[in-house]
């Protein structure tokens, strides 16, 4: 965990956090925790996946998110006690730190201004689901996809100056609220423009900055 939040974080901090973190390990498809369950502590991503699911109002649940390595998730409750507001789930072999609540409130004790860290990346968190929304709400389907892709490699680390998610068409159209043929239309022409390359289960990113590029230029 050397980048983004953790990083910001002063250096007696970031030793009092991992002093406090419990290495631990899941198998693909294990479930991390549930939607309601009470916030036993947060996570950091140290190899594999993690997929992020919400529960509609008619009881069926939608991906929302992915969480790759580096990345952290799962504080949202933490500083009260209270409960997990997504369903998380090990998309391959997991290895990750977690932060027990008990190691948080004791973090507190020593260091009051871990309450601002929590904070922080709560509001990091809510900043990128907000934007993700929007585009949602207000892209046409090419615009949509090519940022929610973009956004998606902000959620996993590179390899080589490439992103790569297990994530398939049909996942994705999900994620965007688009029908799978319009996916698989939108990404066939990004991938003809070498933007993307397709394989089983899994997009590859090739070119973000011409994603970035689709999405900010939509029509109006």
């Amino acid at each position: 965990p050397s980048t983004g939040w953790f990083a910001r974080q002063p250096a007696p901090l970031r030793r009092q956090l991992l002093d406090g973190a419990v290495d631990v390990h899941f198998a693909d498809g294990d479930w991390i925790y549930g939607a309601t369950e009470k916030a036993g502590g947060f996570f950091c991503v140290l190899d594999g996946g993690i997929r992020l699911y919400a529960a509609t109002s008619h009881g069926e649940t939608v991906l929302i998110d992915l969480v790759g390595p580096g990345r952290w998730f799962g504080q949202a409750g933490v500083l009260r006690d209270g409960q997990r507001l997504v369903t998380a789930i090990a998309d391959g072999p997991v290895q990750a730190l977690l932060i027990p609540r008990n190691a948080i409130v004791q973090l507190i004790r020593q260091s009051p201004q871990f309450i601002d860290s929590i904070m922080q990346l709560d509001a990091v968190h809510f900043q990128y689901m907000t934007r993700v929304v929007s585009e949602v709400l207000t892209l046409a389907p090419r615009e949509r996809i090519a940022g929610r892709l973009y956004a998606l490699s902000d959620r996993v680390a590179p390899e080589a100056g490439r992103w790569r998610f297990s994530l398939t068409q049909a996942d994705l159209a999900e994620m965007v609220g688009v029908e799978r043929k319009t996916v698989n239309r939108v990404l066939a022409a990004f991938e003809k423009q070498g933007l993307v390359k397709r394989s089983y289960g899994a997009i590859e990113l090739l070119d973000r900055t011409a994603l970035a590029h689709i999405r900010d230029t939509a029509s109006k």
